[in-house]
C-alpha cells in the first residue's frame, strides 16, 4: 500500500524527487530523459576569469513598514545524519554572519513602488516590468527580441539569478526556458519547490551577442532594475546561478569553489552560489555538489522563516 504523503506535501514530490535523484546517478550528460529541446549552451562556463563590473547607488526610499507574508509549508527534506550535521553548521555560520552584517537586518530599502502599491508586490513589480520592456539604457536593446524581466513569485523566499538571457530566454520573454531551465525545474523540485514558488532573474535583462559575459557598461545599467527587484519581493536568500553571475552580483574575482563556500551579501540579503543548470549539462560530475549546495539553501531558507 501507498503510504500517505507527509502533511504540507505535494502529492508529486515523491515522484519528482525519485526522477531527480536518478538524473544525479546518471553518468552520462548526453540528453537526458526528460529534457527534448535544444538550447544554445554558453561556449565558456564557470571559467576562471573575473568581470568588471562597477557599482551602482542603491535608490533611495524612504523606509515603510512591509507586510511579510506567511511561508507556505514545505515537505521535509530527508537529510542523513552526517549532511544534516553538515547543514546544522552551515546554518549556524550563517546566522553569526547575518548578525554581524550591518545591513543584514532590514534587507534592501523600500522600493517607491511597493509603498505607492499599500504593500502590494504583485502590483509593485508589475508596474517595474511595464517599466523595464522599453529599457534603453544600453546597446543590448538594439539586438533584443524580447526584455526578460524575470518570472515566479512576488512573495518568493528564494530567488535564483543567472548573468543574462539566452537565445531561447530571447526568444520567449522568460527566464531559464531551454534546457537547462528544464533542468533548473527539476533541482527546484527536488528540493520541495516548484518555479511558482520562487522568483528566477538574470542580472541583465538582454541577450548578450552570442552569450557572451555581460560587460561592464551593461552591468551597470541593467543593475538598477535588479535591484528594484529585490526590494519589492524582499526575499529571504539569493541563490546565484554559475560563476559569472555570483562574480559580477558580488563584485569579485573569487572563483565559483570559493564562493560556494559560505554565504555572502547583497544589498542585505544573503547570497549562496552555486553550478549554472548549462554547466551541468556540460560537465555532469558536479551534479552532487550542486545537490549538496541546493539542499542547505532550502535548509536555510527554513530556518531564516522560522526567525522571523
Amino acid at each position: 500500500m501507498k503510504p500517505e504523503p507527509s502533511a504540507g506535501r505535494p502529492d508529486d514530490y515523491d515522484a519528482v524527487l525519485r526522477d531527480f535523484v536518478t538524473w544525479l546517478n546518471q553518468n552520462d550528460g548526453d540528453g537526458a530523459w526528460y529534457l527534448d529541446q535544444v538550447e544554445e549552451l554558453p561556449a565558456t562556463v564557470d571559467t576562471e576569469v573575473a568581470p568588471t563590473t562597477a557599482p551602482v547607488s542603491e535608490p533611495e526610499s524612504a523606509p515603510l513598514p512591509v507586510a511579510t507574508p506567511a511561508p507556505r509549508q514545505l515537505p521535509p527534506l530527508e537529510l542523513d545524519a552526517d549532511f544534516k550535521r553538515i547543514c546544522e553548521v552551515f546554518v549556524a555560520e550563517t546566522m553569526g554572519a547575518i548578525a554581524r552584517h550591518p545591513e543584514a537586518k532590514d534587507g534592501p530599502p523600500q522600493d517607491p513602488y511597493l509603498a505607492e502599491a499599500g504593500g502590494d508586490r504583485t502590483a509593485a513589480l508589475a508596474r517595474l516590468r511595464e517599466e523595464v520592456l522599453p529599457c534603453t539604457s544600453c546597446n543590448l536593446s538594439a539586438g533584443r527580441n524580447n526584455t526578460v524581466f524575470g518570472a515566479g513569485s512576488p512573495e518568493a523566499d528564494i530567488m535564483f539569478i543567472g548573468e543574462a538571457p539566452g537565445r531561447d530566454e530571447d526568444l520567449q520573454g522568460e527566464p531559464f526556458v531551454g534546457r537547462s531551465g528544464q533542468l533548473l525545474t527539476k533541482i527546484i523540485g527536488a528540493i520541495g519547490l516548484a518555479r511558482d514558488d520562487v522568483y528566477i532573474a538574470n542580472i541583465l535583462k538582454c541577450r548578450p551577442p552570442e552569450n557572451r559575459d555581460p560587460a561592464g557598461g551593461e552591468v551597470t545599467a541593467c543593475e538598477p532594475h535588479l535591484k528594484r527587484q529585490l526590494a519589492i519581493i524582499r526575499p529571504r536568500v539569493i541563490c546565484c546561478l554559475g560563476r559569472i553571475a555570483a562574480q559580477t552580483l558580488l563584485n569579485t574575482n573569487l572563483s565559483l569553489k570559493r564562493l560556494r563556500e559560505s554565504v555572502h551579501f547583497y544589498a542585505g540579503i544573503p547570497v549562496m552560489a552555486t553550478y549554472h543548470p548549462a554547466a551541468l549539462l556540460r560537465n555532469p560530475q558536479w551534479k552532487n555538489e550542486t545537490w549538496n549546495d541546493v539542499r542547505k539553501l532550502r535548509v536555510l531558507r527554513d530556518a531564516l522563516v522560522q526567525e522571523r
